[in-house]
């Protein structure tokens, strides 16, 4: 059926498209148009010669997805009178008396992030761990740098910080780089270091390999974003934290759609949360002595939630009896050669159930179980939860509604 052209929305997308979360936004908003539309888009490029669109109202606007901006762009964007979400909004944003603050908006779990580093690096038995910030100390940044502390700290730990740059340092990585790579030499080895974005990893990978030190036998690299371009690009691979853009940007869509057509919503943010962490070169190691129980726990790691490996085939890796094995493992790591096998096993199960649409069936295979039936009492066990509302949960449920109507 033709749509009249009166009909089809015209939407302004504002949005920079400088990191991988914010392209993966973008994605999940041409994945939403794409079920849902047409629509006619906008979008902001950031390229030389481009023409910005300051006139909203008359090139016939009907929505808006906007990202952080100044109040001058902020007050265009209220002044249009059209329907509005908002991508991340700057904390400065959020405070009442901001024009945007009554919009829908999406929010990224940053303190969960640096929870999630922490736990990861715990798993593997590091004692030392620290932190290096973006450049200019965002509050993204501060969030990750507090979640990971906190973890640490709770788990008996000390977390070293990478000091605040000088204003050369923060224009020059020339001038930054002889400070970072002193500041690596002087931690304490083997040491866990979470960095606040995929982008500056890449500059602590390079930074170790001028100081001669060695990733990640003496320090371990973990960033946040998953950027192929850049996690497959350094030496080592860099492992990343997976983070879940796309969702986001298909909820502001959804939202944006429901307001053009008329609803009046409360005032919903969304948030999401890390699922998993991709781990690459930068992080494959072990720091437990015990070179047996470091080889099982490797092939572990590497199988489990791929194959359906058993106790057994752990056990072979130890190269000792069953029973030896089995109390040498637990007195080591903690918990059972089963229990680790069904950890990581879970994580996997957890990651396919946020990040895609695969049957539940699928996903039992996928992740080495063999009945779909032991597989549910073993995640309502875990989680307390099943594994279908686990999904709807992660997808639909991240909402904070605000009483406040507009």
């Amino acid at each position: 059926m033709k749509i009249s052209k009166s009909v089809i929305p015209q939407v302004a997308v504002l949005t920079q498209l400088t990191l991988k979360g914010q392209f993966d936004s973008f994605r999940g908003i041409l994945q939403y148009v794409k079920l849902h539309g047409p629509w006619r888009l906008y979008r902001m490029e950031g390229r030389p010669g481009e023409q910005r669109l300051l006139d909203l109202k008359r090139w016939g606007c009907t929505g808006i997805i906007t990202g952080a901006c100044d109040k001058k762009e902020a007050a265009l964007i209220a002044r249009a009178g059209v329907p509005v979400v908002v991508v991340e909004p700057s904390p400065p944003m959020r405070e009442k008396s901001h024009p945007l603050s009554k919009y829908p908006s999406t929010r990224y779990d940053s303190y969960a992030c640096g929870r999630l580093a922490a736990e990861y690096f715990l798993t593997r038995h590091y004692k030392q761990f620290a932190f290096v910030a973006d450049s200019l100390n965002l509050y993204w940044s501060l969030e990750r740098e507090r979640g990971f502390r906190d973890t640490v700290e709770q788990a008996g730990g000390e977390c070293r910080t990478y000091g605040e740059l000088t204003p050369s340092e923060k224009s020059d990585w020339a001038i930054e780089q002889p400070r970072m790579q002193k500041w690596l030499r002087s931690l304490l080895k083997p040491t866990a270091l979470f960095v606040a974005m995929d982008g500056r990893g890449r500059q602590v990978l390079d930074a170790c390999m001028g100081a001669g030190i060695t990733v990640p036998d003496d320090i371990a690299v973990l960033g946040v974003d998953n950027d192929d371009l850049i996690c497959d690009a350094t030496f080592p691979t860099m492992s990343s934290v997976q983070t879940t853009g796309q969702l986001s940007g298909h909820w502001a869509a959804e939202q944006l759609d429901l307001m053009m057509h008329g609803k009046t919503l409360k005032k919903n943010i969304y948030t999401s949360t890390p699922t998993r962490i991709i781990t690459r070169r930068s992080t494959d190691a072990t720091v437990i002595p015990d070179k047996q129980i470091a080889r099982a726990l490797d092939y572990i790691w590497k199988e489990a939630g791929r194959q359906a490996i058993h106790v057994p085939d752990v056990v072979s890796k130890i190269g000792s009896s069953r029973r030896f094995a089995e109390t040498h493992f637990k007195a080591i790591v903690g918990r059972t050669i089963l229990e680790e096998i069904h950890r990581v096993r879970l994580e996997r199960v957890c990651a396919l159930l946020a990040e895609t649409n695969l049957p539940i069936g699928e996903i039992t295979h996928q992740c080495g179980f063999e009945r779909e039936s032991y597989l549910a009492r073993l995640f309502k066990k875990r989680f307390d939860i099943s594994m279908s509302s686990y999904r709807r949960a992660m997808r639909n449920s991240s909402f904070e509604d605000s009483s406040e109507l507009f």
